[in-house]
C-alpha cells in the first residue's frame, strides 16, 4: 500500500509541473527531468506490531512511464533489534514481503528496523517506542439510500494515545448465478460431489486507503463514529453476508503527521490551488550512503481488533442483482460442442437427455476471485 501511495504522491509532483507549464503558455512539449529519471528510492511499508504478526513490504519507486506494475525489493535481510540487543529476523514470504508470524515487544521500550539489501546497502529506522493501543469500543454501521457506512469508536481513559490508525480486512460470501451439478470430463457428464461445488464462495480484501484520526485538539481522548469504509447500495459484498475485521494501532505524533501528509498528497483533487506536494521526510535512513533517500515511516504499537458481521436480511431492499447470465438447453448431440469447445458449464439435467448450461463465469464463483473454502470464523 505504501509503495502505491508514495508513487501516486510522486506522480502528482510531476504532473503539477506539467500542468503549470501548460497553463502559463508553454508551447513546446516539456518533459521534466524527473519523468525521464528514476530515483529508485527504497520504499518501506509496515509497522512493528506487538502481539501479532509483523509484515514489512520493500519495493522501489518507479519512473512515471515505467510499464512495470511493481518493483519489489527481493533478497534482503530484514531484522528487528530491541534495546537489549534482542534480534527478531523476518522471513521473505513472497517477492518483497517479509514477515514474522508473532512478535511480542515490551511496551515503552525502543525497537529498530534494520534492512540490508541484496546489493549490500544498509538501511535503519529511527529507534521507536512501542505504543500501547487502547481497546476498540465498537465497530458499527448505518444505512442510507446510498449504501452502508461503517464506523469505529475508541477512547483512552489515560488521554495518552491521541493519534490512531486503522486497517481492515473484508470478507463476504456470495453465490454464482447458477449452481452447477455436473462437470464435463473426458467427454462425459459427471455428477459433482459435495466438495466440488463452485456455487458458494468467500472473497477477501485488505484495505489500501489510509484511515487516521486524532483527538489531540479535544479535552478527552475519544474517537467517536470515525468512518472506516463505505459500501455502496447494491454491492455484491452484502448480497448474502459480509464481515469486516478492524485493526487499531496507536501512533506517535510524528507518525501521524507523516501518514496524514501522505494521505493529503494522494487524495487531493490536484487543482492548481491545492497545497502542492513535496517529498515526505520519514524515519528510514541509508547508513551506507547518507545521501541516498528512503521512503517510509516505521512505528511500533500493540494492536486491538474487532470483527462485525452484516447480513443481507438486516437491510431493506439492498438491490443487488446478477446481470448478464442466462441458462440454455443443450441437447445430447451438442454436449461436446457447448461443454467442450465452447467452455460452457453444465448446470442441471432436464428431462431424459437434455441438460442446461451457462457460461463459466455464471456458474463458477471462483472466477470472481473468491474461494470455496469457508473461513474458520464464518458463522
Amino acid at each position: 500500500m505504501h509503495e502505491m501511495l508514495l508513487n501516486r504522491f510522486i506522480y502528482k509532483i510531476f504532473f503539477t509541473g506539467c500542468i503549470i507549464a501548460f497553463v502559463f503558455g508553454c508551447k513546446e512539449v516539456y518533459n521534466p527531468p524527473q519523468v525521464k529519471t528514476n530515483p529508485n528510492y527504497l520504499v518501506v511499508d509496515g509497522m512493528l506490531t506487538s502481539g501479532d504478526s509483523t509484515m514489512i513490504k520493500l519495493s522501489r519507486t518507479r519512473n512515471i512511464n515505467d510499464s512495470l506494475s511493481s518493483s519489489w525489493e527481493t533478497g534482503a535481510s530484514v531484522i528487528i533489534v530491541g534495546a537489549a540487543s534482542d534480534v527478531y529476523p523476518l522471513t521473505e514470504q513472497s517477492n518483497g514481503i517479509y514477515r514474522i508470524n508473532y512478535l511480542y515487544m515490551n511496551p515503552g521500550e525502543k525497537y529498530q528496523l534494520q534492512i540490508t539489501t541484496s546489493d549490500g546497502k544498509k538501511y535503519v529506522s529511527d529507534s521507536v517506542v512501542v505504543k500501547q493501543t487502547p481497546l476498540i469500543d465498537s465497530v458499527n454501521w448505518t444505512v442510507n439510500g446510498s449504501g452502508v457506512q461503517i464506523y469505529v469508536n475508541t477512547h483512552d481513559q489515560l488521554n495518552s494515545t491521541q493519534y490512531y490508525r486503522w486497517i481492515y480486512e473484508e470478507t463476504w460470501e456470495y453465490h454464482a448465478a447458477y449452481d452447477s451439478y455436473f462437470t464435463f470430463t473426458n467427454d462425459q457428464l459427471i455428477a459433482r460431489d459435495l466438495n466440488n461445488h463452485v456455487y458458494t464462495c468467500w472473497h477477501n480484501r485488505n484495505s489500501t486507503e489510509l484511515s487516521l484520526a486524532s483527538s489531540a485538539g479535544l479535552s478527552q481522548d475519544i474517537i467517536y463514529q470515525n468512518p472506516i469504509l463505505f459500501i455502496p447500495h447494491g454491492s455484491e459484498k452484502i448480497s448474502l453476508q459480509y464481515s469486516i475485521l478492524v485493526k487499531q494501532y496507536a501512533l506517535t505524533k510524528e507518525a501521524y503527521e507523516y501518514w496524514e501528509n501522505l494521505k493529503k498528497g494522494t487524495e487531493l483533487t490536484g487543482g492548481l490551488f491545492d497545497p502542492q506536494p513535496s517529498l515526505l521526510n520519514g524515519n528510514i535512513h541509508c547508513i551506507s550512503n547518507p545521501d541516498e533517500k528512503a521512503l517510509g515511516f516505521i512505528g511500533a504499537s500493540s494492536v486491538e481488533q474487532k470483527r462485525i458481521f452484516i447480513k443481507n436480511n438486516e437491510l431493506d431492499s439492498w438491490g443487488f442483482t446478477l446481470i448478464g447470465c442466462t441458462e440454455i438447453i443443450v441437447p445430447p448431440d451438442s454436449l461436446s460442442f457447448y461443454f467442450g469447445t465452447q467452455g460452457y458449464i453444465p448446470v442441471a439435467n432436464h428431462g431424459i437427455a437434455d441438460y442446461s448450461g451457462t457460461t463459466s463465469s455464471c456458474a463458477d464463483c471462483t472466477l470472481q476471485g473468491g474461494t470455496t473454502i469457508k473461513p474458520s470464523y464464518w458463522p
